[in-house]
């Protein structure tokens, strides 16, 4: 039996946003507890920590093009503190609901930066999944916290894009540590007027933040590298029922009924393209034995 990549890839990223949910969450109780780049440096930290085992297991050490890694380091740096930002600001839900409009930025960007196509399916989809964005959401006002949930977006967006430039011999591990790596300097000085003394919560909650994340970031790496930007980014909206249930139970931030509509609005057009990507390798093999 053949595996379909583009499915595989959907997997993929079905999986790790549900699993970046629980970062979300730890990111929202370090937000009541302490300054913004202190909690950014901390879980910077804790994630070349977990890295560095691993990356010492790597053959090649060095990255072919580090300026990749510098561009996405600071990405995922200004993404990571407007993200903070918005979750202090927004329900966990409401917060999640705007960084999944990442995928629609990926569509006109994708066109710019990789030449790439959108075709009816996946126009259709995305149009369907941004307006189950909007019932989630429900704007009545364009505060400040939903301008920095956008802001994550858009360096979402623009990282996962980025993808495409790391050289395809260049290992996941490799890729997470050097990205990490190059933000830190920024990071330290950022952060450097709120440090004091070690702040053992803190430090507990970035590293179960940055092991969840991890989880994310490997896997859109993983995924952005196997299939097409614009059919799979679609996948990345699922997260946002994750965020719904861990609002629920652990913020008491109920979901309504439109909550709900919102998110089968967001996952049942990303099944229509999963079955259609089934069926071009069936119709491609029925041509063939023909």
């Amino acid at each position: 039996m053949r595996h379909n990549p583009t499915v595989i890839a959907i997997l993929i990223l079905v999986v790790a946003n549900q699993i970046a949910v629980l970062s979300d969450a730890l990111m929202k109780v370090a937000g009541e507890q302490a300054s913004l780049f202190e909690i950014l440096l901390y879980r910077q930290l804790s994630t070349l920590l977990m890295l560095l085992p691993l990356f010492l297991f790597t053959k090649q050490k060095l990255p072919k093009k580090p300026m990749v890694h510098i561009v996405r380091g600071h990405l995922w740096l200004l993404g990571s503190a407007c993200m903070v930002l918005a979750l202090i600001a927004l329900p966990l839900a409401t917060a999640n609901a705007l960084f999944y409009a990442a995928p629609i930025m990926m569509l006109p960007l994708g066109m710019w930066l990789h030449k790439s196509r959108i075709n009816r399916t996946q126009l259709v989809a995305a149009i369907i999944g941004f307006a189950g964005v909007l019932v989630i959401i429900r704007p009545t006002e364009f505060n400040w916290g939903a301008l920095a949930a956008l802001g994550t977006a858009l360096t979402l967006a623009l990282s996962n894009l980025t993808v495409k430039y790391i050289p395809q011999q260049e290992s996941v591990i490799t890729s997470l540590f050097w990205t990490n790596m190059m933000v830190v300097p920024a990071t330290f000085l950022l952060a450097l007027p709120q440090l004091q003394s070690i702040n053992w919560q803190l430090l507990y909650l970035a590293a179960g933040s940055s092991l969840f994340i991890l989880f994310l970031h490997a896997g859109s790496v993983i995924a952005y590298k196997t299939a097409d930007a614009n059919t799979i980014s679609s996948s990345e909206y699922t997260g946002l029922i994750g965020a719904a249930v861990i609002g629920w139970f652990s913020f008491g931030e109920m979901p309504d009924a439109l909550t709900w509509l919102g998110a089968a609005m967001i996952i049942l057009p990303l099944v229509l393209i999963g079955k259609r990507s089934l069926r071009k390798p069936l119709k491609s093999e029925l041509s063939t034995s023909n």
